[in-house]
């Protein structure tokens, strides 16, 4: 009788699951391609002199030396809870998981809110959103808050491999969204 619109918060719930599955699919990626290319391209920097796209943060540098930006963000969450850093490598790496985790799912859910009950049309949604979360997130806005060097420390091969992170991403959110929501 009445239009209720989409319903956002199933989305969010179908979202938050496809997030998770593009955060696996994400690793999995990561792994092929560190295993095709002989090491990992995400640890290359460039030492070509100066570059005014080199540190780009508003805010300060917030990682330490070779610290990624979900290990610095970890690591700032646990100073703020504990009152001191994370001693162990172990401490850290989990820190940095949880909180790629925690950014995959919350990502996910709002991919899923924002397409309500129509769900993804095509393969092009998923791509369309992994090239938004590698292009305002990972290129921008991490750089942006001093959670990593900014674009110019890093060589284009980098920033191709994490474009295709994100694709990979966001076509493993987006098809198990659309699953879950044929599924239910």
């Amino acid at each position: 009788m009445f239009d209720q619109g989409p319903n956002r918060w199933k989305g969010f719930v179908l979202g938050l699951a496809g997030g998770v599955v593009g955060t696996v699919a994400m690793e999995g990626y990561w792994k092929a391609v560190t295993v095709a290319l002989g090491a990992d391209p995400r640890v290359a920097t460039t030492d070509d002199g100066v570059d005014a796209l080199k540190d780009v943060s508003l805010v300060g540098r917030q990682h330490m030396k070779e610290e990624g930006s979900t290990a610095a963000m970890g690591r700032i969450a646990f100073e703020q809870i504990a009152g001191k850093a994370p001693e162990s490598d172990e401490t850290k790496s989990v820190l940095s998981y949880e909180v790629h985790y925690a950014y995959g799912a919350l990502q996910g859910g709002l991919y899923g809110a924002m397409t309500g009950d129509r769900g993804s049309r095509d393969v092009t949604d998923g791509a369309l959103f992994g090239t938004a979360l590698w292009l305002l997130g990972d290129e921008g806005a991490v750089s942006l808050l001093g959670l990593t060097e900014g674009p110019g420390s890093y060589p284009l091969k980098q920033h191709l491999a994490r474009w295709g992170a994100h694709l990979v991403y966001g076509l493993a959110t987006a098809a198990t969204v659309k699953a879950l929501r044929k599924a239910l």
